[in-house]
């Protein structure tokens, strides 16, 4: 399971509310990054992102402004889920995420970038098997009779992601990873109770509709 502790980078610096403009904007560019978190002593503040310097009031010097704080309620727990330090990012729209205890102590931060490429690296290590993308009304969403259709061919789901169709509020697309890479059992079981698969890896080559099923996929999640 990833925790948000789990995620922190050891790159970021904190800086400190008093932090000069020259310094922010110096690690901006040598962090590769548009946002930093402020701290005080062990206290989380806030954060200061590039877009906030746009409108500031420069004509007296950079030395007279102090750093403009953005998002001083977005943290997550230390103990919080990969899918909240997620819901958070998505919320936000943030490239960082401050990890921030009870007490408000700070204690690291989440590089977005940085948490993907570890997610996708742990995942790329995982069991081998097969990934299927099913479009359906919400309503007739079960993942008992899902798990139950497949396990009847002897796989198993490893894991399961469900989002909202953006195009039609009723639907939503369920992704499921299995644990085998030739599931065409599951495949005709899925085709006899009506499901619509819109994706599945053993189809990306040798079929004619897979390229066609792709490209729903990919609609659907927008990407």
């Amino acid at each position: 399971m990833q925790l948000a502790k789990d995620l922190l980078t050891t790159t970021l610096p904190a800086i400190h509310k008093d932090t000069s403009l020259e310094c922010v904007f110096s690690y901006f560019e040598e962090c590769n990054i548009l946002s930093l978190p402020v701290v005080e002593e062990d206290r989380y503040l806030g954060m200061v992102m590039e877009r906030d310097f746009f409108d500031l009031d420069l004509s007296q010097g950079v030395k007279s402004v102090k750093l403009p704080l953005s998002f001083e309620e977005v943290s997550v727990l230390p103990a919080a889920h990969l899918y909240d330090v997620l819901r958070v990012v998505d919320e936000y729209d943030v490239e960082i995420v401050p990890v921030v205890d009870k007490e408000n102590k700070y204690h690291g931060t989440i590089i977005i970038d940085d948490m993907m490429q570890k997610i996708a690296q742990m995942h790329s290590d995982q069991i081998k098997g097969n990934i299927i993308a099913l479009r359906m009304e919400a309503i007739h969403y079960s993942l008992e009779d899902l798990s139950r259709w497949v396990e009847q061919n002897s796989i198993k789901i490893l894991s399961v992601f469900v989002e909202a169709d953006k195009n039609d509020p009723k639907m939503v697309v369920v992704t499921l990873k299995l644990n085998k890479v030739e599931v065409e059992p599951v495949l005709a079981t899925f085709e006899r109770f009506s499901l619509n698969v819109i994706y599945s890896s053993s189809l990306t080559e040798n079929s004619e509709n897979s390229q066609d099923r792709l490209d729903n996929l990919m609609r659907y999640l927008e990407i």
